[in-house]
Order: structure tokens, then sequence, then C-alpha cells
């Protein structure tokens, strides 16, 4: 492992003992007896972990947390991990419930609380990373309100077999507040894409069957691929089995008697960090979908459709495949402006764009390019099927008038179209961003010369050579 880890403890045996285990993993290992120590040694390197014992003398390891996050502004919080004594059910859970990351008990085997600590390690990292991306998405504005609703989390428990399952789902149910599905094993690895989970506990309650192993193939089926995932382990190698689940992708492991109470809440903060990085996800993904989306028509934007068409055009010259390019503008839109203001403007592109869009194939694209003016790149297309194409959306747009919102008044318009088309046999050209650029140039031409000859109508420049 890299990074920093600040262990405060306040028994020097315990202090020594752990900088031993821990430190040919770490890059450093800062040690401290009590919260005073932990902060003036903090202070020229903050800690990705902070590993501290449950009875400080001076505070709590969870206000320790905040004091060293408020010492390096600008800086991820540590994660946390407290140290309870061995055995110490009442001191985990407070932990827990004060919200620590992990709560580990003193004597630990070392296999086990690596893993544990390499797994803080990760989630870190990765809330880290998201965050960041948040973070720029908001700089360029692309920040959106966070969702007023969440459904009901949905939660499982697989063991050994069905009776089993069940006893243990509804105990556990009865501690966590929703409904947990029992499940075997071969239930669990049948669940379909319909039976997605936020969660699953994998238990061997009885200590006779390995559960660890079954993580990677939850992990790589859909139903439980994004599920966060606890497995729980008894019997003689528990701390074994739970160190081999950790490094194997769980999210979190127990070793020991089956707790429910324990399990609760740490499936609680599992199912917490799971909603906040899902909601980080898809808010990253609409930022990015904004970023390439034209907000007035849904259709791509300049600074997505360019790129592509310099691959695409690669692509088909690369392999001696027809690619045409269509540029189409509407005609006398400033006119419309002007009578009618431009919020009906606005409509008249919305419904262009629904038009043309209802007019291509799937693997077309579609762009608007600049203020009335559009783009489309057609893969695989020659001159003959392009040409009937762009009639069509010509026929289209000036068939149906379009409504204006609120007026009552009806507006026609018309669309010019200019074609270009990389033929079949031109392989081996210039490709990339040159190639894209010279059927850009000769469909803007073949526009204009649609324009001049009366417009509501296609024009073809057949050759991108």
């Amino acid at each position: 492992m890299t990074g920093t880890i600040l262990i405060v403890e306040t028994a020097a045996t315990r202090r020594i003992a752990l900088r031993a285990t821990l430190g040919a993993a770490f890059r450093r290992v800062l040690v401290a007896s009590d919260a005073a120590e932990a902060l003036a040694a903090a202070r020229a390197e903050p800690p990705e972990i902070l590993l501290a014992a449950s009875d400080l003398p001076d505070t709590a390891a969870s206000a320790l947390r905040l004091r060293l996050t408020a010492q390096a502004p600008g800086t991820p919080p540590p994660a946390l991990a407290v140290l309870t004594p061995p055995g110490d059910r009442a001191a985990r859970i407070d932990a827990l419930e004060a919200g620590a990351d992990d709560a580990i008990a003193c004597g630990t085997q070392g296999a086990l609380l690596l893993a544990r600590l390499r797994r803080l390690l990760r989630d870190r990292e990765d809330t880290a990373e998201l965050r960041l991306r948040e973070a720029t998405r908001r700089a360029l504005g692309f920040a959106e309100p966070p969702a007023a609703f969440e459904r009901p989390a949905r939660a499982g428990l697989l063991a050994s077999d069905r009776v089993t399952a069940t006893r243990l789902a509804d105990t556990l149910a009865a501690s966590l507040g929703i409904h947990v599905e029992p499940l075997d094993r071969r239930g669990a690895l049948a669940l379909g894409p319909e039976d997605s989970l936020d969660a699953l506990v994998l238990t061997d309650a009885s200590g006779c069957a390995s559960v660890a192993g079954l993580v990677p193939a939850l992990r790589a089926q859909g139903a439980t691929r994004t599920a966060a995932l606890l497995v729980h382990a008894a019997g003689a190698e528990a701390e074994r089995e739970a160190a081999q689940a950790l490094d194997l992708g769980a999210q979190d492991a127990l070793a020991g008697p089956f707790d429910a109470g324990e399990l609760a809440l740490r499936l609680q903060a599992r199912l917490a960090a799971k909603r906040r990085a899902d909601r980080l996800r898809d808010d990253l993904r609409e930022g990015l979908a904004a970023a390439v989306t034209d907000p007035l028509t849904g259709l791509y934007n300049r600074r997505y459709a360019l790129p592509q068409l310099a691959r695409l055009a690669a692509r088909a010259a690369s392999a001696g495949e027809p690619l045409t390019v269509m540029v189409a503008d509407l005609d006398h839109f400033k006119a419309v402006n002007d009578a009618y203001g431009h919020a009906a403007g606005d409509t008249v592109l919305a419904e262009t764009a629904t038009r043309l869009r209802g007019a291509l194939r799937e693997g077309d694209i579609a762009a608007r390019i600049g203020g009335e003016e559009f783009l489309v790149v057609l893969p695989a297309t020659d001159a003959e099927l392009a040409n009937a194409v762009a009639r069509r959306l010509c026929g289209r747009i000036a068939h149906t008038p379009v409504a204006l919102p609120g007026r009552g008044d009806e507006v026609r318009v018309t669309v010019s179209i200019g074609l270009a088309t990389l033929e079949g046999d031109a392989r081996g050209q210039d490709a990339g961003a040159s190639l894209a650029d010279s059927l850009l140039q000769r469909a803007d031409r073949a526009l204009y010369g649609a324009k001049s000859h009366g417009r509501n109508r296609v024009r073809a420049h057949r050759s991108a050579a």
C-alpha cells in the first residue's frame, strides 16, 4: 500500500506492534499517544488513514478525525478505523454509530488488518476521484439538484441453504428495518438484471463452507455487479476467509459469530456509501452528456460531432467503406425570429431536430453545429442512399407546419441540404481531421449551391477525393 497512516494508541506496546506490522505496507507510518501528538504529527503530511484507539484520553476518535480534517483544508478527510478491545462488542457498536469507517478489534491477525486497511484506502480514493469529477462538473456549470426521492434499498442474504438464509435474513431485517431477500448460492448466481440488489450479505454461519470465493462470480453478473458485498465468516479459518473476501472485492467482512446488530450497522454504512457513489456517478454521467449535447434540441453539439466525424471518416477510409456528410440549414430562419420572436425560433429548431432524428438510422450522428445549422454523419452510406435520406428529410420538414405553443399559430419552414460523400474506393486518403475538414467544406459548398438554386432542396458533391 502507498500513503500515510496515523496510529494513535495510548499503549506503547501496541503502538510498537502496529508500527512493525504496518511499516512495510505504508509509505509512511506516524504514531502518537494522544490527540495533541496526533495533530502535531499530521501537520506536515495529512494521513490517508487514521487508526485510533477507542479509549483515547483527550478526545474521541471521530472528533480527532474532524480536527485533522480542519487542520488540512482542501484535503479529503482520512478514513477512520477505530481499534477496540478484543471481544468488546459495545465498543465496536459505539465506534460504528459514531461514524467510524471500520471498527477493528485489537489483536486482529495481520492479514485481516491489512486487508481492512487496503479496503479503506480503496474506498477513500474512489470517493475522492468521484468528488473531484463532480467538482469539475459543477465548475463547468452542469450541477443538478439532488433527487428528492430515493427508492428503498434492495438487500439479500446468501447462505448455504434456503432454510438458514430465511432464518438469518429475517433476523437481519429486524435490525435493518428493510426486507432482506433470502438466497442460496444457486439462487444468487441466477439473479437477472431485473433483480438487481443494492447490498448482499454472504454468510457462512456454520463455519463449514467458504463464501469468499463467490465474490468474483457475484461481481461478474449484472444483478450484483455494483452491490455492496458484506461477507460474514465463521469457524477456525474465519479471519483468513474475511481477509480473502476483502481482497477479492467485498466492501466489508466480519469474522466470528453471526451478529445481526453489527451486520446491520455495517450494512447501513455500506448502503449509504453506495447511494452517495451512485449519485455522484449519475451526476457525472449526466454532466458528461450535458457537455456534448445541445440543450435546446437534444442533439449532439459541435464539440462532440467534429471529433466523431474525424474518427468515422478515418475508419471509413481505412476500411474502404463509403461515408456521407450532410449539412442542413433552415431556410429564412431569421424571418421566423423577426416575425414570431426567438421563443418561436427555438420551437422551430427543436421540432426540426425531432424530425431529423426520425429520418435517421441508429448509428447515424446528428448534431446542431450552429444557430440553424445541423450536421449529420451517415456511416456506410453511399451518395445514392444519402440523397434519398436527405430528400426524405426535406419532405418531413416542409410537409407539416410547426405549431407555436401559446400562440395558436403555425409556421411553415423548409431546409436546404448539402451532401459530400467519401466513396468506398477512397482507401488510402489522408485520415482524421484533414479528411473530415475536406468533407465538411465540400458539404458546405453543396449547401451553398442548394441555397443558390431556390432552397428547400438537396445538392450533392459526390466525391471527397
